[in-house]
C-alpha cells in the first residue's frame, strides 16, 4: 500500500520509459492490493465487468467493497457495476469513493467524468478528464473526450 503514492507521482514523470513502467506497476498494485481472498474475488468481478455481465457482478462487488472497504478497485468495479446498469448517481459515488481512497486511480476519474457528462455537467466532466490527465499524461483518449465535450459545448452555446 505504501507503493501507491510514489507509482503514483511516477505516472506523470517526465521520462516516457519511467511513465510506462510506473504504469504497469500502478495497475499491477490496484488490484493486489488487499488479502488474497479479497484479491481473488476482484479477479472474478473483474472478469463479470469486462464481459458486460454487471448485474451478475454486482452482489459479489458490493460484498467485497464492503470486506475490503480500503480496497480502491473494489470501489471501482463497484462503479463500472452501476454504471453498465445505468444507475449514474451510484456510479459516481462509488467512483467517488474509489478516488478518497486512491487519488492517482486515473480511470475512476475518467469513469467519474462519464457520471458528469450523463449529467450534461460537461465543465465537471472536463475537469475530471483534465485531472486524470495530470496524473497520467499518456491518457490520449482524456484528451480526444476533453475536444469533443468542448465541440459540443459551443454547439450547444450558438
Amino acid at each position: 500500500h505504501t507503493a501507491v503514492e510514489p507509482l503514483g507521482r511516477a505516472l506523470s514523470d517526465p521520462d516516457r520509459g519511467v511513465r510506462l513502467a510506473a504504469d504497469d506497476s500502478f495497475r499491477a498494485l490496484l488490484v493486489r492490493d488487499a488479502a488474497p481472498n479479497h484479491h481473488q474475488q476482484l479477479l472474478q468481478v473483474m472478469h463479470l465487468n469486462d464481459g458486460g455481465e454487471h448485474a451478475a457482478a454486482l452482489a459479489p462487488t458490493m460484498i467485497l467493497a464492503d470486506q475490503a472497504p480500503m480496497y480502491a478497485e473494489a470501489h471501482h468495479q463497484l462503479a463500472v457495476c452501476w454504471q453498465g446498469l445505468d444507475d449514474n448517481d451510484a456510479a459516481e459515488a462509488a467512483f467517488c469513493s474509489c478516488l478518497w481512497h486512491c487519488r492517482y486511480h486515473y480511470p475512476a476519474w475518467q469513469g467519474l467524468a462519464r457520471c458528469k457528462l450523463a449529467e450534461g455537467d460537461y465543465n465537471a466532466a472536463i475537469h475530471a478528464l483534465e485531472r486524470a490527465l495530470e496524473i497520467c499524461p499518456d491518457l490520449e483518449s482524456a484528451r480526444l473526450q476533453i475536444r469533443a465535450i468542448r465541440r459540443r459545448m459551443r454547439r450547444s452555446e450558438s
